[in-house]
């Protein structure tokens, strides 16, 4: 047996001759040697595979609703500074602020039917009021009856009443605008229409404002929004005199400002006296439909 220690030849036996090692221990050793470590390899982590379906997409705002929001925002900032200085904001307007004169006037002419349709009940109850003197006597407790029956029945179709002649009191509003910026052409003014509609806009933050309270009052049933509306329609004639004086003459060889405003309310007394009748035909055909049931009834 060869010594694995030293190489050393041996016939036989337990110990190398030559070194003297212990033959069995010198071949498991040399074996343990021999044999090369193989290091045992960690698996790789794996990385988690991101799950794209799990995560969250921001949303898009919508344009249309920001862009809104912010017409919204510069147009309330507009109408107060219009209603805190209304002169000064006036006559530093041009047609850059078109569009807010263009919400102020669509604000003005929708309020008037509004006001109308909230306020029904009030109006019916004062004039009920007033002929509560002749007929009470007449009719007894079958008044009492009549006046709680036309409370239940009174209801006015808002279609007809507000959004139909509302859109009818818009073109009134530009029409009466359309005469003010003729009346400020012909008196030899170099503006654009633009600028009539956005001064004449700023003028009427005033009144708007006025009307605005009386739909507040019309749907408390506050009988003054009568009143108010009143107001409201002087205002409008006020805004057509100021709008065509704010802009300065730079030829005297154009028509007078007090000829302009002449003329101008004049086609706007006509305009007024058609959309009034317009109205007060929509109410009473509306207060007919609904109230005829009642009548045959009674």
């Amino acid at each position: 047996m060869q010594c694995l220690n030293c190489g050393h030849h041996n016939d036989g036996g337990k110990f190398c001759v030559k070194c003297g090692k212990k033959l069995e221990a010198v071949a498991a050793q040399q074996a343990a040697a021999g044999v090369e470590a193989v290091p045992t390899q960690q698996p790789a982590q794996q990385q988690p595979i991101p799950n794209y379906s799990q995560q969250q997409v921001p949303q898009q705002p919508n344009q249309h609703v920001e862009n809104a929001k912010k017409i919204s925002k510069l147009y309330i900032g507009y109408f107060m500074q219009g209603l805190k200085n209304p002169t000064a904001t006036a006559q530093g307007v041009r047609g850059e602020q078109f569009i807010n004169g263009l919400i102020t006037m669509i604000l003005f002419a929708i309020s008037i039917p509004l006001m109308i349709y909230l306020g029904i009940d009030s109006i019916l109850d004062k004039v009920l009021n007033k002929f509560s003197v002749l007929l009470l006597p007449l009719l007894g407790s079958d008044f009492i009856d009549l006046r709680e029956d036309l409370k239940n029945v009174v209801k006015l179709d808002f279609t007809d009443i507000v959004i139909i002649n509302g859109l009818i009191s818009m073109l009134c509003i530009g029409a009466i605008v359309l005469v003010t910026f003729g009346a400020v052409k012909l008196a030899k003014v170099n503006v654009s229409i633009q600028d009539v509609f956005a001064r004449f806009g700023a003028f009427l933050i005033a009144p708007t404002a006025v009307m605005l309270v009386g739909v507040v009052f019309a749907l408390l049933e506050i009988s003054l929004f009568s009143y108010i509306l009143g107001f409201g329609i002087l205002g409008l004639f006020l805004t057509v005199a100021f709008t065509i004086l704010s802009f300065k003459h730079s030829d005297s060889n154009g028509l007078d400002s007090v000829y302009g405003t002449l003329l101008t309310y004049i086609v706007m007394a006509i305009l007024l006296v058609l959309f009034g009748r317009h109205l007060i035909e929509a109410v009473v055909s509306s207060l007919g439909s609904n109230m005829q049931d009642t009548f045959g009834d009674w």
